[in-house]
């Protein structure tokens, strides 16, 4: 059935306290006129004035009449679209639609499943299912706020990047000129010092010398101007474009945001008002809106980017001979967002009234890896200790940053690592299995299973149904498997029948599930492999001691934590070094939130876990 579109202007003006009253749905049928419902008869599904309630009961004797004290309250006011002089009365669960009686007897007859709507609302404004979709509106909203944080980090960096390039620019030239200027004085005075032997020659000689000089400066300003005004257009461009994608991404999602208020606005009030009818229209309308806009938010997320670029100057040490010789002297140059330099701001510690947390981070080996962090969600954080068979589970960190859970484990684990939004699989060396835990919302255990994995399992890492995981055995190896268990590839040598890896503690996957990265703790690297066991990348630095934990941001942007260096790098999603962050945090462990771009640090420093917000440099 079709059904009017509610005048939602008009309702909000209505006072919360006004009270409605049911009319005669006979006399407002054929004669246009409004009086008031005495009694309702239950086969008829009908309201009745006093007059009708007379002809109906001499007329239908067998039907079954409730008067007006106990006659159904909870009503419905919406005429029907389609028989615009019935009112909605039924609704459908079998084909989700709402029907007047008309609608009832023509589309719905075969229905088993067509209920009077008084009959199904009661209880309704503390229902799960107007608490489920109170809870998605809130959601939705805060996906949307974090969209709109992210579009305002990003129209301030294009601000800056372009400031950024441009005095970089400025710089270089004016070093140009004065590299210039400083060799057109040596050769000037190189002249001047000949003038004794033969004066009046190199006065002449000066004079040519110098003009010629000064027609290169001429060229050379010329040139550097052109080069400088070409970035200009260029970065000019880029920065239109950008700032109109980030618009166009604020514009949608401000409309959605109107549309989400509107629903929960149109909640409140039908619930502050006890119209339940108008409620359970209400809520199903919302459903609908919101199963309409969940893919265009989530386009709006992924639409979300920039271009980012950077210049370098080609001659930054060049003399006047060969700076004349040069036709370009600055490359622009296109990078992608995981190879921007990000810096990490504090944004909160983890602090813990529990001295058995200080006593559980203080455990471990420096030179054996042992607390691992893995982020469930960005209110849930787990830690893994070889020197523990427990599991601390740090959950509501959105409220309250100081105190934690432990749940008991059939063993000492290793790593953990992230199945779904409430289930984790953890690795366990000694039992040879991979355990995976189910959570309830509350994060309590619902339920466990065990997988054989073998001997000497350690890091673990998920990725489309398949668990990878790194072995430390006689011939260390990397392995994919099913859920069951099953191995459906081992990883041993490389193609020249060398030996892959020493010791692989942890993995993570690429951001575009392609890539497998694998720390070496005894190699001391880190090393990017494909599915098929084909080496892409290997990352080493004698600045990254002991690499030990693994993350990825959504660029692709790869984090590595060193243990013995204690601190992270950057490197981008082939393995080359970007950046290197927290130097000065003693940082052992790290986990990364896509949601909100924020980095969780296992710090020796001072026995806590800190909370770093990301940003572009």
């Amino acid at each position: 059935m079709a059904y009017s579109r509610i005048d939602f202007s008009a309702s909000f003006t209505q006072d919360s306290d006004e009270v409605q009253e049911m009319f005669c749905e006979v006399c407002d049928k054929h004669n246009k006129q409004y009086a008031p419902a005495e009694g309702f008869c239950e086969e008829c599904f009908q309201y009745l004035c006093v007059t009708c309630l007379k002809y109906h009961k001499i007329y239908m004797k067998s039907h079954t009449i409730k008067d007006k004290d106990n006659m159904p309250q909870d009503f419905c006011l919406e005429k029907c679209s389609v028989h615009q002089d019935e009112l909605v009365k039924f609704y459908c669960q079998a084909c989700k639609k709402f029907a007047c009686t008309e609608c009832k007897t023509q589309d719905h007859g075969t229905c088993s499943m067509v209920s009077h709507l008084p009959a199904l609302v009661p209880g309704i404004e503390n229902s799960q299912e107007i608490k489920e979709l109170t809870e998605n509106l809130d959601m939705l909203m805060e996906d949307l706020e974090n969209t709109e944080k992210y579009v305002n980090i990003n129209m301030k960096y294009v601000a800056s990047q372009e400031i950024k390039i441009l005095d970089t620019v400025m710089k270089k030239k004016k070093k140009i000129l004065s590299v210039f200027e400083n060799h057109q004085k040596e050769i000037i005075q190189d002249f001047e010092q000949e003038i004794e032997d033969t004066l009046k020659r190199l006065k002449e000689e000066k004079t040519k010398k110098i003009e010629k000089l000064k027609e290169n400066q001429r060229k050379l300003e010329k040139l550097l101007n052109d080069e400088e005004n070409e970035i200009k257009k260029k970065i000019e461009i880029i920065k239109k474009n950008d700032k109109t994608v980030l618009q166009a991404i604020t514009e949608k999602t401000s409309k959605m945001k109107i549309k989400l208020k509107a629903i929960s606005t149109e909640l409140v009030h039908y619930q502050n008002t006890d119209q339940r009818c108008q409620l359970f229209v209400a809520m199903k309308k919302g459903q609908e809106i919101i199963e309409q806009l969940k893919p265009d938010i989530d386009k709006q997320w992924e639409n979300n980017s920039i271009h980012y670029y950077k210049v370098k100057c080609k001659a930054s040490k060049r003399n006047i001979t060969n700076l004349q010789d040069c036709d370009t002297f600055f490359t622009y140059q296109e990078i992608h967002e995981s190879e921007v330099p990000r810096t990490a701001s504090c944004h909160t510690d983890i602090k813990f009234k529990s001295d058995s947390f200080a006593s559980l981070l203080n455990s471990f080996s420096f030179y054996a890896p042992k607390p691992f962090l893995c982020l469930l969600s960005e209110n849930c954080l787990l830690v893994t200790n070889l020197d523990r068979d427990k599991l601390s589970i740090f959950k509501d960190m959105l409220v309250s940053t100081t105190s934690y859970d432990t749940i008991d484990l059939p063993s000492n684990p290793w790593a953990a690592a992230k199945v779904d939004n409430n289930k984790v699989a953890v690795t366990f060396p000694r039992l040879e299995i991979i355990r995976l835990i189910t959570f309830s919302k509350s994060m309590t255990v619902t339920n466990t299973e065990d997988i054989k994995v073998g001997g000497g399992c350690r890091g673990v890492a998920y990725s489309n149904n398949k668990l990878i995981v790194s072995y430390k055995t006689r011939s260390a190896t990397v392995k994919i498997l099913d859920m069951s268990g099953k191995v459906l590839k081992i990883f041993v040598n490389d193609h020249h029948g060398n030996c892959l890896f020493a010791d692989p503690h942890l993995l993570t996957i690429s951001a575009d599930n392609t890539v497998i990265y694998v720390s070496d703790f005894e190699k001391n690297c880190v090393m990017g492999l494909t599915f098929n066991g084909k080496v892409k990348a290997i990352y080493k630095d004698y600045q990254l001691n002991k690499p030990c934990q693994l993350t990825v941001d959504r660029s692709g942007a790869v984090f590595v934590c060193g243990r013995w260096s204690q601190n992270i790098h950057q490197l981008s999603p082939n393995l080359t070094k970007v950046n290197t962050l927290l130097g000065k945090e003693r940082a052992v462990a790290v986990a990364h939130c896509q949601n909100t771009n924020r980095l969780y640090v296992l710090s020796q420093l001072d026995d806590n876990i800190k909370v770093f917000d990301l940003s572009l440099e």
